[in-house]
């Protein structure tokens, strides 16, 4: 036999039965629990009151034989040669199993093995302790069998709730339908009536339109047809400017104050989808451009030689629950549209002065000028809005020596390739653009001093995990230096924010490069 030291081990004495022992085996008969003593064959030396109760074997019948020809077997070769491994390898046990008694009936029993070490410290054989859990087992079986029954009820009450509440909305709709066809039939004497007369200011103002010679012209032509199609309703009209990046208000009618300048094609539905939007007073999926709840308007994009040219927008009664205006107005504002749009294309077609083109033609990105009338609009939205604006200026390291040591194409190729990794880390309403030579900058708008700097972070790391090469050739790694600077804190005008930023830039490079510095409040 081999020496075990385990403290959860029992250890026996190796004095001959005293009255000591009889003691024990009373306190054992009456434990509670079937106790089983195995020695390293699996042969059974001891079996309890208990244990007799459990399985049906008396001690007589048990002591002596193998738990094999006991309660053990319907254990497999293999199972039953892993029980007696792991006796002799003293190895203490928990487990819950199944377990045959004399008569054939299956109990479910936990138990419990310990190894048993004489006062040597030897091992000779194994305590078992077991006990009846089959009644628990059973209990348990049951309550998740009532538990899966309740909630298979409660899934078909849901489901027949949910029909239930979609038939009703069906009949409801139904009802609603059938009552918007009868209200549509009794007026469409009316709306044909008017439409007529809307149709023949519609073809004078076309006439008009087409022989505009300049677009202000035009303009006025299409305020005096709002004037007259929307008598009750304030209107305006936007177009894109050539660059695509804003719209500009061209006129308007019915209103005291003229509407907001500039727009962004980001902030009307109407753009986004490509078609009319439409809004109630109460509707929540509301344009940037007009926020104002309690106000009902219609946006409908204005087209012409297959491109949308700008934005018709009136403020006119619209149904809550339809989601549109009436009939009529909706046929008038479509029609009105599509008269607009081809002449504003033919006049686009007359113009021939061009704003610059605004992006640079290296790196794809927009161009300085862009840069500076995106951060006046982002500063007039964050007035708006409450919202602050940040500024990243980005300058590659050392890149005078790149140049001098790799040539201008491969300069070339360095930037192209950080102007894609600014690309592909910042927000598609964000502005990147080339500032100038090697220095780049970034808008963002509604972002915070913090957001910046994360963000700038986030450029710096993928510019510096950037591998190059040029005609076969490998590159060394390139980095950059960043200033951050944020609006109101460290200016209140573009020219103030951008000299900021480079303030920062600056002292990024003072300090060793490849690192992002914020910019100081409290500078001039």
């Amino acid at each position: 036999m081999r020496a075990i030291s385990r403290p959860a081990a029992a250890i026996i004495p190796d004095a001959a039965p005293s009255s000591g022992d009889s003691l024990l085996e009373q306190i054992l008969d009456q434990i509670g629990e079937a106790v089983i003593v195995k020695d390293l064959d699996a042969v059974v030396t001891y079996w309890n009151h208990e244990a007799a109760a459990l399985y049906g074997f008396t001690a007589q019948e048990a002591v002596g034989r193998s738990l094999r020809e006991l309660h053990a077997a319907d254990l497999s070769d293999a199972d039953y040669e892993r029980v007696t491994q792991r006796i002799r390898a003293g190895q203490p046990t928990s487990t819950s199993t199944e377990r045959r008694t004399k008569t054939g009936e299956t109990v479910r029993v936990h138990i419990r093995t310990t190894p048993l070490l004489d006062r040597r410290g030897e091992l000779v054989g194994e305590i078992t302790v077991a006990r009846n859990i089959t009644a628990l087992h059973l209990t348990e079986e049951a309550l998740r069998a009532a538990q899966a029954t309740l909630e298979a009820r409660l899934a078909a009450n849901r489901d027949a709730n949910r029909k239930l509440r979609q038939e009703i909305q069906a009949r409801r709709k139904a009802d609603e339908l059938s009552r918007r066809k009868n209200e549509a039939l009794a007026e469409s004497v009316r709306q044909l009536e008017s439409l007529r007369t809307a149709n023949d200011a519609l073809s004078r103002m076309a006439e008009l339109l087409q022989a505009c010679t300049e677009r202000a012209e035009a303009y006025t032509m299409v305020r005096e047809a709002g004037l007259y199609l929307f008598p009750q309703s304030a209107g305006s009209l936007h177009i894109y400017r050539e660059s695509r990046d804003l719209l500009e208000h061209v006129t308007a009618w019915g209103r005291d104050g003229s509407p907001e300048r500039h727009l962004s094609p980001g902030d009307c539905w109407a753009l986004r989808i490509g078609k009319a939007h439409y809004v109630p007073a109460n509707g929540t999926i509301r344009c940037r451009h007009e926020p104002g709840a309690g106000l009902s308007y219609a946006c409908i994009p204005v087209q012409g030689q297959g491109q949308v040219l700008g934005l018709l927008h009136v403020e006119l009664p619209v149904g809550a629950e339809a989601m549109r205006p009436a009939r009529e107005a909706e046929q008038r504002l479509r029609a009105m549209s599509d008269r607009v749009g081809p002449a504003l294309a033919n006049l686009r077609l007359r113009d021939a002065l061009r704003e610059m083109a605004l992006r640079d033609s290296l790196t794809g990105l927009y161009n300085r000028r862009y840069l500076e009338d995106g951060l006046e609009r982002e500063m007039r939205r964050a007035d708006r809005n409450g919202k602050p604006v940040s500024v990243i200026m980005i300058d590659v390291d050392h890149f005078k020596r790149f140049n001098d040591l790799y040539g201008h194409d491969a300069g070339d190729r360095v930037l192209t390739t950080i102007a894609g990794a600014v690309s592909a880390n910042i927000r598609p309403s964000d502005i990147a653009c080339r500032y100038g030579g090697e220095e780049l900058a970034v808008v963002l708008g509604e972002a915070g001093l913090e957001c910046a700097q994360q963000r700038a972070e986030l450029i710096r790391d993928a510019v510096r995990a950037t591998s190059l090469s040029h005609l076969g050739q490998a590159l060394p790694p390139v980095t950059a230096s960043f200033g951050v600077a944020s609006y109101p804190a460290h200016g209140s005008s573009a020219a103030e924010l951008l000299k900021a930023a480079d303030r920062a830039l600056y002292r990024a490079k003072q300090e060793g490069r490849n690192r992002v510095c914020v910019a100081l409040t409290g500078l001039a």
